[in-house]
């Protein structure tokens, strides 16, 4: 199954969503759709624990022949519109720096569950309307300069800027580590100025 193919049809059919759950569960139908009957689909699946009893969870988990982790962001700026009878409202949601952080941190999971063997291959798909995260900055020198998504390729140890405040980074203090090197390519959508990335880790 090309996990890129498939994420390709299912935004040519629909690339506007209320929310991220909301795209969880139309790519989840898309793929159920292009594999066969043994193949088993789950969302919000438990793969790894953290400490002794917090659980880490995998969006959409493809186990068939090989087993398949795929964690999705969907990060919108405010914008409406009404397709048909339905009204679509999407929020500002901000906080840009954190947002590159977790979608890192998701290639990082990938790539420690990978190498567990819990799965075979990994996908990060990170989906948005908001351009900061593929511009490039008027500033360097930022907080989050390590995160950012407009290079052409990420690797190493990432880690946020000395002068980040507490408030700013609490909860994401950790430094991210990616043991491979993962190109940074942008993809338009069919409509709406929505873009994509994906990153495919494997062991």
């Amino acid at each position: 199954m090309d996990i890129h193919q498939v994420l390709i049809s299912a935004l040519n059919k629909r690339n506007l969503f209320h929310s991220e759950a909301d795209f969880q569960h139309h790519f989840a139908w898309e793929i159920h759709k292009a594999v066969d009957e043994s193949t088993d689909i789950r969302l919000e699946f438990p793969l790894s624990k953290v400490g002794s009893n917090r659980w880490e969870y995998c969006d959409v988990l493809v186990r068939g022949t090989s087993t398949i982790g795929i964690e999705l962001k969907y990060k919108t700026k405010k914008f409406s519109t009404k397709i048909g009878d339905e009204l679509f409202e999407l929020k500002q949601q901000g906080a840009q720096d954190l947002g590159r952080y977790d979608f890192l941190k998701d290639i990082s999971r990938l790539e420690s569950w990978c190498e567990r063997h819990t799965i075979s291959k990994g996908y990060a798909i990170l989906l948005t309307n908001d351009s900061s995260y593929w511009s490039i900055p008027s500033r360097f020198d930022t907080v989050d300069s390590a995160f950012r998504l407009h290079r052409e390729f990420v690797q190493g140890e990432l880690s946020w800027a000395a002068s980040a405040s507490k408030g700013t980074i609490r909860g994401r203090e950790t430094n991210l580590v990616l043991e491979n090197r993962y190109s940074l390519t942008w993809f338009d959508t069919p409509r709406l100025g929505f873009r994509y990335l994906l990153v495919e880790i494997e062991r």
